[in-house]
């Protein structure tokens, strides 16, 4: 090997690890999740690549497209939850907060966010997990989010959509498929309730493929972040700033892990 060869492999550029976020369906519940990323924020902790479920993928398609914790939770705690708990099955496209998303990224497809972006819904008729990886970001989110019986089911195309909480809570397999080398997944889900049940009661024909729509998460993130949100419920907005405070001293009880790790998976890439 001559001397500038070696010169060159020495400067060589080392691979980046790719750092991949799983964010979690929850509702009001979410404000739990920007407690989280003011955690990674305050430490450093930037992700490559993201995916979100219901609240999730409004928090992850916004996060995606530069947004900080802050940014987002200005946003989305103007929102007027009494829309959601006065109506019965309304157009999720004209709740409040797609007002929000409408004058900001909603125009943008997800291919034009600033980070790989993928949001997880529910098909109706087959009872399937279905990811939105290009395409509007608002058709996507509104899918993603809309949960019944608050929320109709979402049309587009000749399908109808539904959350994606009955089918993949917390989609860190969707992280993985984007190429993340370390995962973070966050769980807002309360394990004893069965979304499944409520499906087949709204929509006779709905057959349940999913038991557990949150085990996914577990299986394929590398730290599971698991909020203590008992007592809240996905319409407890007027609750935001202690879940919010609850969820960033969860991810803060997580970070040394996550920094540890991190480092570790750099030196074995070297």
């Amino acid at each position: 090997m001559g001397f500038f060869d070696f010169l060159f492999k020495r400067k060589k550029k080392q691979p980046k690890l790719k750092l991949g976020l799983a964010l979690g369906s929850g509702g009001a519940k979410g404000f739990a999740e920007l407690g989280a990323l003011r955690a990674f924020e305050e430490n450093g902790i930037e992700f490559d690549v993201v995916a979100g479920t219901s609240i999730g993928s409004i928090i992850g398609a916004f996060y995606a497209d530069g947004y900080s914790s802050t940014d987002i939770f200005e946003l989305i705690r103007r929102i007027d939850a009494s829309e959601i708990k006065s109506t019965f099955m309304i157009n999720m496209d004209t709740f409040g907060l797609f007002g929000v998303i409408d004058r900001t990224i909603g125009s943008k497809a997800i291919e034009e966010l600033k980070k790989p972006f993928r949001a997880v819904a529910t098909d109706v008729e087959t009872g399937e997990g279905f990811t939105f990886t290009e395409g509007s970001v608002a058709k996507a989110l509104c899918a993603s989010s809309s949960y019944p019986p608050f929320f109709k089911p979402v049309v587009i195309g000749d399908k109808r959509y539904i959350d994606g909480a009955f089918v993949n809570s917390v989609p860190a397999d969707e992280v993985k498929n984007m190429g993340a080398d370390f995962i973070v997944g966050i769980d807002l889900s309360d394990h004893a309730v069965k979304p499944a049940g409520l499906l087949a009661r709204i929509f006779p024909t709905y057959q349940s493929k999913v038991k557990e729509p949150w085990k996914i998460g577990y299986d394929q993130s590398d730290v599971m972040i698991h909020p203590d949100l008992t007592g809240y419920k996905a319409i407890s907005f007027g609750a935001m700033h202690e879940m919010y405070d609850i969820g960033y001293n969860a991810a803060m009880l997580k970070v040394p892990e996550i920094l540890k790790r991190i480092e570790e998976l750099k030196k074995i890439k070297k």
